[in-house]
């Protein structure tokens, strides 16, 4: 017997790409996670109180994640304390140099220190995480030879959404929100949200003082919160991701091979590999195959370790999606179905239990009774003609406990 995993049929939208590796049929790999049609990056520069006490925290309520562009002399408070805090949370902490200078007026030694240092100080003091992304002191490239030997990218401010694949990823495009810029109401935040989803885009915005701040550009607390919650309600449309992860992913997404490496009745073996540094490259990306034929749901697993999956419906055709590490291991996908769920027990006259059994239309599900919650005996199979049936169990005093399970 198999213990069945839940996956939730949804409408899938259907952005994909395919630009590098070999990624052989019928897989696709998602131009952003979950085939959502944009990426979305909130970043924050220069290390002000309110980043840390407003922003990071209603991030948190929502489970997104941020990044932080610190100034290593600048540390709010001059401790490490707000910033690995953040960490802590799955906020990115990236270089905003060591002293915020305009880079391109040093020398290269000057901003190799610039560069290096910062990058040193933020690894040396943030656990869990490597800093591999910088953004340029008042938007002013630095020489790209330099930055190119410590950051896989760095971000401007050049006011453009990021195609799928940056020309550039040593001058990834962000817009400056707040007076200063050009995104100063939550309407502003929403609409170049939905161009970007139009577009199949990235959109990275660029946010310093919030509120009181004594920093540059100050945003409203209340309309960043309005933004946010703006992508809580569009989670299907809008990818909320870390600065440094967009940038894996996309690298990952277009180095990537897929190739299935074994294929039978009832599981399929498959492998994703890339040529990428596996110490800095290792972000899940998000795959999808049809759901092969008589199949009513499959399961997935990489490297042994099970892997949540979806079943979406595009065109009429159902596919299972998931996401997986390139080099993570051997993917196992298995013919599974929709589990099971007992509910609305009641007692009967003589001592007899109904039940409803919910499950997939067309699959066979045993129940079982139990006295211990050890030893387990079938007591009867049922097929679904539809999505749920009721049925009645006789119930002795010695029987206590009732599961069922789907039989392959």
């Amino acid at each position: 017997m198999k213990t069945a995993v839940v996956f939730f049929p949804i409408m899938a939208l259907t952005a994909s790409v395919s630009l590098g590796g070999s990624v052989a049929a019928p897989y696709q790999i998602g131009t952003w996670e979950g085939f959502r049609p944009a990426a979305i990056s909130y970043t924050f520069d220069d290390d002000l109180p309110n980043q840390y006490a407003k922003a990071v925290p209603m991030f948190n309520a929502m489970g997104f994640k941020l990044t932080l562009f610190t100034v290593t002399t600048w540390l709010p408070g001059g401790s490490w304390s707000p910033l690995t805090n953040a960490a802590s949370f799955g906020h990115e902490i990236a270089s905003h140099t060591v002293t915020h200078p305009i880079l391109s007026g040093l020398s290269n030694a000057q901003q190799t220190n610039e560069l290096k240092n910062s990058q040193a100080a933020i690894n040396a003091n943030v656990p869990g995480q490597k800093c591999v992304t910088l953004a340029y002191p008042n938007c002013v490239e630095a020489n790209e030879v330099i930055t190119s030997q410590y950051y896989i990218a760095a971000r401007g401010c050049s006011g453009q959404l990021v195609p799928s694949t940056p020309a550039n990823f040593l001058n990834i495009s962000s817009f400056v929100c707040g007076p200063q810029g050009s995104v100063q109401t939550a309407k502003n935040f929403n609409d170049l949200a939905n161009s970007a989803a139009t577009a199949n885009a990235w959109c990275v915005y660029l946010i310093h003082a919030i509120d009181n701040d004594n920093g540059y550009s100050p945003l409203s607390g209340v309309t960043l919160q309005a933004s946010v919650n703006y992508m809580n309600t569009n989670r299907n449309k809008f990818w909320v991701e870390t600065f440094g992860n967009v940038v894996r992913y996309i690298r990952e997404r277009n180095a990537s091979s897929v190739a299935e490496t074994s294929s039978g009745n009832d599981s399929i073996t498959i492998r994703v590999t890339s040529n990428l540094d596996n110490t800095i490259y290792n972000y899940p990306i998000t795959l999808r195959r049809p759901l092969p034929a008589n199949w009513p749901a499959a399961a997935i697993s990489q490297n042994n370790t099970p892997v949540s999956a979806q079943l979406v419906t595009i065109n009429s055709t159902n596919y299972v999606m998931f996401d997986v590490v390139p080099d993570g291991g051997d993917i196992i996908i298995s013919k599974t179905a929709l589990p099971p769920v007992l509910s609305n027990p009641g007692l009967n006259i003589p001592a007899n239990f109904t039940f409803r059994l919910d499950g997939q239309t067309g699959v066979g599900y045993a129940i079982y009774s139990s006295t211990d919650l050890v030893n387990w005996l079938p007591i009867q199979t049922n097929t679904m003609a539809d999505t749920y049936t009721n049925f009645t169990v006789a119930a002795p005093n010695t029987v206590q406990f009732y599961r069922a399970q789907w039989v392959p």
